[in-house]
This record gives structure tokens, C-alpha cells and sequence, in this order.
């Protein structure tokens, strides 16, 4: 049997804990120089309050005890593991996970291990283990799951935006001046990833245009394969996401959607009131639907 772990970067539901059986290993946020581990030790809603009052969390890559400790476990019961990380260009989590994974591979060769790198996270990174989810429930085999993994991150589409690009300017992802311009103008980022990393697309005028264009956007990479898993991820703006969902579902009748909230560590990177909505332009070999 083979078993995925995810990491705290990948945006969950109620509905796919309940559904699905896996692992989740934390990564860390550090508050007033004192790190805890994302959704163990904090909650999203506390990273939040602590924003809004004005500090500026950082993060942390995943601990040595919390690794050894999911992959003990999955050891002893004699399952087989994929690990999906966060993206290796903004965390170090997967070149950890990877020495640590030496250290195993030649202490149990008999046992099918792999850590794979998402080249992205949140809502994308919840498409691509909704469908290595139900790969393993249909069996597909160990390899052949890899391979559809690294056909997802070839097609996988982010499509995201902020309400304000003034954290990106805290966070020094973007120049002050242009985070302090942008907001007297009320420009809006677009963001996508690229090759692992978040990058500003284009700025429109407005949220109302900010989230047409990401839905927009959106119809375009699903256009070609209408039947397919959409994901949305929010930072507590459930209500611009369940329009979202229902304009999708409306242009596209076929496709599922699942919404997410956005979980701390990306908030920390991002900010307060993002959402993204994930689709792919070209479905893997075995995709489930």
C-alpha cells in the first residue's frame, strides 16, 4: 500500500480529511522570534489577528522530529510513501525531506519512497493530491503515479490575487514604492508561479476587475478539458469564493470544484484576503474523475 504525506502548505477541507486517509507534516511560523508549528501549536486565525496588529511572521521549514516521526509510522505499518512538498525555490522543506529520505532508503530498501517537489503549494498543490489520492485508491502503480505527478506540475495553473499589494511590499516580494503607489492607484496584483516561484503577472484597477481576471484566466487554462477538478483558496473571504465557484460551475457544468481556506504559512508569505483558483491546462494520463 502506498500512503501520500502533504505538508501544511497544501490547503485542506473538512470534506478531504474525511475522505481521504494521509499525512500531514507542519511547517513552522515564527512570531516575536518564538516558531510554532503551523496547525499544531497556531492556528491560521491567530497568524492572522497577529498581522492585523501589525507583525510580520516568518517561516520555517518542517522539523527533523516531525519527518522522522510520519515516516516511522508509515514504516511500521509497512506502507510505501510519497512526500509532496511545498515548492523548493520557497522552502527548504524538500531538500531536508530529501536527506532525510537517504538516510531511510538505505535503511529499508525494501520500501518504495519518494519525495516530490510541488513547484507551487496551496490550492494547485491540493489538485495534485486530490488526484494522487484517488490514484492510489484505484492502484495505479508507485511510478506510474510519479510520472502523473510530474505531468500536473507541468500543466498545473495558478491564478491569484490580493486585495493589497502591501504585504507583498512588507515582505520585500515586490518595491515599496511600487506596494505604496499601487494601493493609492487601488491596483490589484495578479500573481502566478513560475518555475516554483510567486510572481506578479500584471496589476489591474480594482478587485471586482482583480477577480474577473482571475476567473477569466481560469476559464482559459480549463477550456480545453471542461471535465476536471477546480480548486479555490481563500483567506477568509468565503463569500468572493463561493461566487467564484458558482461562475465556474456555470461557464464549466462538468467540472468539481473545492474550496479551501488559505492556510498560515502562505497568509505569512502573501497576506490577509488572497484568493486563487488552480486548474489544468492538460490532463495527466491517468487523471480521476
Amino acid at each position: 500500500m502506498t500512503k501520500l504525506i502533504v505538508d501544511t502548505t497544501c490547503d485542506l477541507n473538512p470534506a478531504i480529511k474525511d475522505r481521504y486517509e494521509f499525512e500531514v507534516i507542519p511547517l513552522s511560523i515564527i512570531l516575536n522570534d518564538k516558531p510554532y508549528e503551523d496547525g499544531v501549536e497556531i492556528q491560521t486565525e491567530e497568524v492572522y489577528e497577529a498581522m492585523r496588529s501589525g507583525l510580520v511572521p516568518k517561516t520555517s521549514q518542517v522539523s527533523y522530529k516531525s519527518v522522522v516521526t510520519v515516516f516511522e509510522k508509515l514504516i511500521q505499518e509497512g506502507s510505501d510513501f510519497i512526500f509532496l512538498t511545498f515548492s523548493s525555490q520557497m522552502s527548504g522543506t524538500y531538500d531536508f525531506a530529501r536527506g532525510i529520505l537517504s538516510e531511510y532508503s538505505q535503511r529499508y530498501p525494501e520500501r518504495r519512497m519518494a519525495i516530490v517537489d510541488s513547484a507551487g503549494g496551496s490550492g494547485g498543490a491540493t489538485l495534485m493530491a486530490l488526484q494522487i489520492l484517488q490514484m492510489m485508491e484505484k492502484q495505479v502503480s508507485f511510478d506510474r503515479i510519479l510520472e502523473n505527478i510530474e505531468h500536473m506540475k507541468a500543466h498545473l495553473q495558478y491564478h491569484f490575487t490580493l486585495p493589497s499589494i502591501e504585504w507583498l511590499a512588507k515582505g520585500g516580494r515586490v518595491n515599496r514604492g511600487v506596494g505604496y503607489l499601487g494601493d493609492k492607484l487601488d491596483l490589484k496584483p495578479i500573481l502566478t508561479v513560475q518555475d516554483g516561484r510567486i510572481i506578479m503577472d500584471r496589476m489591474v484597477r480594482g478587485r471586482k476587475k482583480a477577480l474577473k481576471t482571475i476567473l477569466e484566466d481560469t476559464l482559459v487554462t480549463a477550456a480545453p478539458n471542461p471535465a476536471q477538478w477546480i480548486t479555490i483558496s481563500h483567506a477568509y473571504d468565503p463569500e468572493a469564493a463561493e461566487d467564484l465557484k458558482a461562475k465556474i460551475l456555470s461557464a464549466l457544468p462538468q467540472a468539481k470544484v473545492e474550496m479551501m481556506s488559505l492556510g498560515a504559512v502562505l497568509g505569512a508569505h502573501i497576506g490577509i484576503g488572497g484568493i486563487g483558483i488552480f486548474a489544468l491546462s492538460e490532463l495527466p494520463p491517468d487523471y480521476q474523475f
